[in-house]
């Protein structure tokens, strides 16, 4: 086979419009172009030149915000054809990029070029320069000369002798893995990797630098198109099909640097797949050499989770519990043979999973405290596995030991021993990567888990509270905030202010803002009024409402100056409220006053009266100056008593009309009370309504 078969071509990309790939079939066109032209003309020659003119930095115009630009022969059981990679996310056949047309015409030119060489690929990297970029093409178009070697060599010794580093060829007889049964790319990168790092020796005029880079960006380059966990896994499991090939080289550290090059995200995710092998007995990928009666992949699985088992304990990773798992009861690996780390997450593990076992015991020697001795192998235990069960999501059990604690804060004889394990406590839960784990858990827990969780965010207090805040802009989920708000109370006004301040901004439901605002009033705490104030001009009057109710509550006669500004709200309820809010706090103030005189007693009876529910709260908190000093109960009584006088129509004839009362039945009834509340009798009452 002289070129990658249809049976292990890489997918084909999604059919779209050619003119997205406009610049792409451009550039394409014009490098066949400058092959065809230069391999006709001597290089020097004027037609030579005009091909190559512009031909670089269309080159880089095209490769901007790209790697390198890759074009492979797939061979197909009718035909041949090109693919192009490094544009899109995946291959892109020449007939896909280009009109038909043009396709049909050139396509078979290219593949000459391949065939002449014995090329199965070429890379062409963005950091290429002008000489080497044409030095390459001139290469490429003259036909092989010469005996004795075959053309694959020559074109690499070429390259070799222009010092060309940035530009990767791979040969049909290169490609490794068939006897394997390899995924195609897998294969490819292999190959690719191979050769790669046994060409850079042979680059005499590199220097160690170069070099170290240089060896850096084809291991970046290799690994880019497999990204996959699946791919990895048999990528890095097979590496040992090229690992004789480089020992040469002092390259038995490339594989440990390929781990080191992979995301710890990526890491944990190819272990599972290598785990998923491992773990299924009857699995004939894992456990039966297939083509290849020397490969023993059980073994190459151990040796490559060990790499990476280094490298995640190494940049600090909270390992896996199937990875840590697998490694020993898979008999993947001995536990003393695990890294310390590693080790100690096993054992810490199965301290969980006995704790949880024997649950009952475990708290109930913990309420209890038998002796000095056993207290301190409690809190030892207490504080290596709750980590470990709170990244399980064991939030049961962990509410269960912060009740214990909890509760033997609250006990004299204890109170000393627990406060101080529950301040290790706290500290050792505050690690960011607990925390982030718990921040992310908080989002997909049912509700009952979620105020399990909210007892956690409680017990570790300020270290989470910026995340909660985060969590609660962040998430759609009207439940998940609600629960976050819930943590945020709990930990008080350290967590509070910031969320208080940018409540306005984050939260559009004003049901959601009054339930806020009425817990927050709750607390007592006059330090989180400030923020409060800004409610007092929220939209809706529910909040408006809640926010005069939690000022009262936070700041008691301090918040006198709001309620006496709410008495001009729009909303009867409102205007109610601080009535009310004004009585509570037994306010004389002339400004309260003069509004109670008003609203009983218009000057203006054309304007809309005041709501019988606002005239009969003013009534109470006229009624309630009855202890204050004299001159206040004057005011009252003479402010109630005019309210009883009946109003004589206007008008010739309104003299002849009896007069009509000021107010309601049930408003005159709370003038009444009021008066009666102040010491003033039926009689002046009775009088003033016959005035």
């Amino acid at each position: 086979m002289n070129a990658v078969s249809e049976s292990s071509a890489p997918p084909q990309a999604a059919p779209q419009r050619k003119e997205s790939y406009a610049p792409l079939a451009d550039f394409t066109l014009a490098l066949i172009q400058a092959m065809l032209r230069t391999g006709y003309y001597a290089p020097d020659h004027p037609e030579a030149k005009r091909s190559l003119s512009g031909l670089y930095e269309q080159f880089t115009a095209l490769l901007e915000g790209h790697c390198e630009l890759t074009f492979m022969l797939v061979e197909k059981p009718e035909e041949r054809q090109i693919n192009v990679e490094g544009y899109a996310t995946v291959p892109l056949p020449m007939h896909q990029v280009m009109i038909k047309g043009m396709a049909d015409l050139f396509t078979p030119k290219f593949i000459d070029f391949f065939k002449r060489w014995n090329l199965l690929s070429f890379s062409i990297k963005a950091e290429t320069s002008a000489d080497d970029f044409h030095t390459f093409i001139e290469l490429m178009s003259q036909p092989p000369v010469g005996a004795g070697t075959q053309p694959s060599e020559r074109l690499t010794q070429a390259l070799v002798d222009h010092n060309i580093m940035h530009i990767s060829t791979v040969f049909n007889h290169d490609m490794v893995g068939r006897e394997r049964r390899l995924p195609w790319r897998v294969r490819m990168a292999l190959t690719r990797l191979r050769r790669d790092l046994r060409l850079l020796p042979m680059y005499k005029k590199a220097t160690a630098e170069q070099i170290r880079r240089i060896k850096l960006q084809i291991i970046e380059d290799v690994i880019r198109p497999i990204r996959t966990p699946i791919l990895l896994k048999d990528f890095l499991v097979n590496y040992d099909l090229i690992a004789a090939d480089i020992l040469e080289l002092d390259e038995s550290a490339v594989e440990r640097e390929i781990v080191a090059n992979l995301s710890e995200e990526m890491l944990v995710t190819t272990a599972r797949e290598i785990i998923r092998d491992l773990k299924q007995p009857g699995d004939k990928a894992a456990h039966a050499p297939a083509q290849d009666e020397s490969f023993d992949k059980i073994g190459r699985c151990v040796y490559v989770l060990r790499d990476i088992a280094d490298q995640l304990c190494a940049i600090g990773s909270v390992l896996d519990h199937d990875f840590l798992e697998a490694l020993v009861s898979q008999k993947v690996l001995p536990l003393e043979k695990l890294p310390a780390e590693v080790r100690r997450a096993v054992e810490t593990r199965r301290l969980a999973e006995a704790f949880i076992a024997r649950k009952t015991e475990y708290l109930a020697a913990l309420r209890q405290v038998p002796n000095a001795e056993t207290a301190k192998k409690l809190a030892a235990l207490v504080y290596r596995i709750t980590p470990d069960l709170l990244r399980r999501s064991k939030y049961e059990t962990v509410g269960e030991i912060l009740d214990a604690v909890n509760q033997g804060r609250q006990t004299p004889r204890t109170a000393r021993f627990f406060e101080q394990l529950a301040g290790i406590l706290a500290q050792g839960l505050a690690d960011q990567a607990t925390i982030g784990y718990l921040l992310g858990d908080l989002r997909r827990q049912s509700k009952e888990q979620r105020n399990r969780l909210v007892q956690v965010f409680a017990f570790v207090g300020q270290p989470v509270a910026e995340g909660l805040l985060t969590v609660y802009i962040e998430s759609d989920d009207q439940a998940v905030r609600a629960s976050a708000f819930e943590a945020l109370l709990k930990i008080g006004r350290s967590a509070l202010q910031p969320f208080l301040t940018q409540l306005p901004q984050i939260e559009s439901e004003w049901p959601a803002v009054r339930h806020i605002l009425n817990e927050v009033g709750e607390l007592g705490d006059e330090a989180l009024a400030k923020p409060l104030t800004g409610f007092l001009y929220h939209t809706n009057a529910h909040v408006r409402h809640a926010a005069l109710t939690a000022l009262f509550k936070l700041q008691g006669h301090r918040a006198e100056e709001y309620f006496l500004q709410a008495l001009r709200d729009g909303e009867v309820e409102v205007r109610q409220a601080a009535v009310s809010l004004l009585a509570q706090i037994g306010s004389r103030h002339p400004q309260a006053l003069h509004y109670y005189a008003t609203v009983l007693n218009p000057t203006d009876h054309s304007a809309a009266a005041e709501s019988d529910a606002v005239l009969i709260e003013v009534c109470r908190a006229l009624a309630g100056l009855a202890s204050t000093a004299g001159e206040h109960v004057e005011r009252a009584r003479e402010i109630l008593l005019t309210a009883l006088v009946p109003i004589q129509p206007q008008g010739v004839l309104g003299r002849f009309k009896k007069p009509a009362p000021r107010h309601s039945e049930p408003v005159q009834a709370a003038i009444r009370e009021a008066l009666a509340a102040l010491g003033e009798g039926g009689d002046a009452a009775e009088s003033a309504a016959d005035l």
